[in-house]
């Protein structure tokens, strides 16, 4: 049976002990904090480097889900679904008067998955592409692709939500610019760069990005 009456003693460990409390719990949301932005930097510049050394980018294309898309599982499998079927196209798509066209170089791609900020958990999709083969390289082409074409392909894309597509130029500034975008949401619990569907050059996965 406890003390009713507990000595100085108990009293002032337990005080000491709540007097404490503050002051770990600073030091564990600062050392969040800190790793929230090592990993931030981090995957800020493996964007930069792939920008600029990795691939040829040329488009930045942001699209939207179906409204039932709140588990990040789900999306990561909708992209690849997304990617099997956009290399489809671009196969179909490719110049079959070139010698050795059937062996074709697929435009490597580099998704990212961001929430919604209006607090309804809805992901939707950053992707950064090569140039695509000329017949559906252009800005119209690109839009009607994403809008049309892939979603009657995907389920998961939604049909009538719009889409972003921006040509991105061969300038540091801008390799820049998308790169600190697309890290801006970057946790340790929410890893927007999608390493699954994404051609990157060094193999990487979520554990080695946190730690």
């Amino acid at each position: 049976m406890g003390d009713l009456y507990p000595s100085k003693t108990k009293q002032n460990k337990k005080t000491q002990i709540t007097q404490d409390n503050p002051i770990k719990m600073q030091s564990i949301t600062q050392q969040e904090t800190l790793q929230s932005q090592r990993l931030k930097r981090s995957i800020r510049s493996l964007i930069h480097q792939h920008l600029t050394t990795k691939i040829n980018p040329h488009w930045l294309i942001s699209f939207h889900y179906t409204d039932n898309k709140t588990q990040e599982q789900e999306v990561l499998k909708d992209a690849q679904d997304l990617k099997r079927k956009l290399h489809r196209i671009i196969y179909q798509a490719r110049d079959k008067t070139m010698k050795g066209a059937g062996a074709y170089h697929y435009p490597s791609m580099i998704f990212f998955h961001e929430i919604s900020h209006q607090g309804t958990g809805q992901y939707h999709t950053h992707l950064i592409a090569e140039a695509l083969p000329p017949s559906i390289n252009t800005q119209a082409a690109v839009e009607h692709l994403f809008t049309k074409t892939l979603p009657s392909k995907v389920k998961a894309l939604s049909k009538w939500k719009s889409i972003d597509a921006q040509r991105i130029h061969p300038h540091d500034t801008d390799y820049r610019r998308i790169s600190n975008y697309l890290s801006k949401q970057i946790t340790p619990e929410h890893l927007s760069l999608d390493p699954f569907s994404s051609d990157l050059t060094n193999t990487c996965n979520r554990t080695q990005l946190i730690k």
